[in-house]
């Protein structure tokens, strides 16, 4: 559906003055793209600042369509009443009122018994020709104290303008939304887009923007995603730990999710794939994944070294009998992730693709620089743990040793002496 209102956004150029609007009927379709909040207690001066807005909103590349509120709105005819006048000529203002609601949506004067039971309702109302117009509604005539007829054009100002589609209020303060689509999910980039065309902006005192719940959802989301890696690189180590017995080695293994970050970052940025929400949820299974072959290696290692080989040959041996099935699953991951990675499928308007080669990335980028990356930090943590043995071995074997009193020292000279 992007597709197709882009392409006829590009080829139906429409004559000055009139606008064209999208709007998705159903379907749950979700439109990529922002809102952008106005706050402010005026709602005409937040109508002439939301047309600024949409000026340098629409000078972004990309954006298929800017709209606000007063766009999803129709017209309203609005009756500006002269109190001071009215009040000298002795015409109430409720009865102006009144009147023109009556004049224009008629009055229920009773109800009609029907024949299956149902009462009919009845409306006593003008014409169509006599309420056609707005020289209609001027030429309507309210009575005086003195009986004199007066027309409401002597004691309103009557215009027709256009309304917003709805007044919303958020913190004690009118909000008027401008809402950007865009044809990819892009949020990132679009928000910064948004951010430098809004830079130099100056708004009136009390009134104030912000980049809509869009924005607020994302940034939640972030923080979610991050809580949630750092949460499974946590209990990732803590097993490796146990099952080890030993919490320096493990970080050897954990060395692996940073590698796999790389080739997430190049996969998508050569992919033109944005980083979106079932990207992050691929970044946070990786945590999981990537550290398998790790394992096995690192595993596989200490096995040797306990049947008496030497580090440097235990992880030649390793990384030689662990190879082929080290490729042997990570290729039969990324071919059924192939069809994730190529394929279209939504849901709920978010697309699958993402997910899939954020996949396929981080497992190719671990895979190949784990079997170099994961021995040469098994070594030097290795030496690591050696190092800080002997520095503790030598402190407690320093603390442990018997000292030597004075008197006894004094005893074992005088017999040296004699001797």
């Amino acid at each position: 559906r992007s597709d197709i209102e882009a392409d006829f956004r590009e080829k139906f150029k429409m004559p000055a003055g009139i606008t064209q609007l999208g709007r998705a009927m159903g379907g749950g379709i979700i439109d990529p793209g922002m809102s952008m909040n106005l706050y402010g207690e005026d709602t005409g001066t937040l109508l002439q600042i939301a047309e600024e807005a949409v000026r340098r909103l629409r000078g972004i590349p990309g954006l298929l369509a800017v709209d606000i509120d007063t766009e999803r709105g129709g017209q309203e005819l609005q009756v500006q009443l002269d109190r001071d006048r009215a009040r000298r000529l002795g015409i109430d203002p409720r009865a102006v009122s009144s009147g023109i609601g009556y004049t224009m949506r008629g009055q229920e004067v009773g109800r009609f018994p029907g024949a299956d039971g149902r009462d009919l309702r009845i409306f006593a109302q003008l014409g169509e020709a006599d309420r056609a117009g707005l020289d209609d509604v001027r030429g309507m005539t309210f009575r005086s104290d003195t009986g004199i007829e007066i027309p409401l054009e002597t004691l309103a100002d009557l215009r027709v303008s256009r309304t917003l589609g709805q007044i919303r209020r958020e913190g004690r303060q009118t909000m008027l939304q401008i809402t950007a689509k865009a044809p990819r999910a892009d949020s990132r980039r679009l928000f910064e887009a948004v951010d430098k065309a809004m830079a130099d902006f100056e708004m009136p005192r009390g009134y104030r923007w912000d980049k809509g719940r869009e924005y607020r959802e994302a940034g939640e989301q972030e923080k979610a995603m991050i809580f949630a890696g750092a949460l499974a690189i946590t209990f990732v180590f803590l097993l490796m730990g146990l099952l080890f017995e030993s919490f320096v080695l493990p970080l050897a293994v954990i060395i692996a999710v940073p590698f796999a970050y790389l080739g997430v970052v190049w996969t998508l940025y050569l992919t033109e794939t944005p980083l979106d929400m079932m990207a992050r949820i691929g970044i946070v299974i990786l945590v999981g994944v990537v550290v398998n072959n790790a394992i096995v290696l690192v595993d596989m290692a200490n096995r040797l070294r306990e049947e008496g080989k030497t580090r440097y040959d235990a992880l030649i041996e390793a990384g030689r009998h662990r190879f082929r099935p080290i490729m042997m699953t990570t290729l039969t991951t990324v071919c059924g992730l192939i069809p994730m990675a190529l394929g279209n499928s939504k849901v709920v308007g978010m697309a699958y693709a993402p997910l899939g080669r954020t996949m396929i990335g981080g497992l190719l980028a671990a895979t190949l620089l784990t079997l170099v990356i994961i021995p040469l930090f098994y070594a030097l943590l290795d030496d690591l743990r050696d190092f800080a043995g002997r520095v503790f071995t030598s402190i407690f074997t320093r603390a442990a040793a018997p000292t030597v009193t004075h008197g006894a020292a004094a005893g074992v000279g005088r017999a040296n002496r004699a001797e």
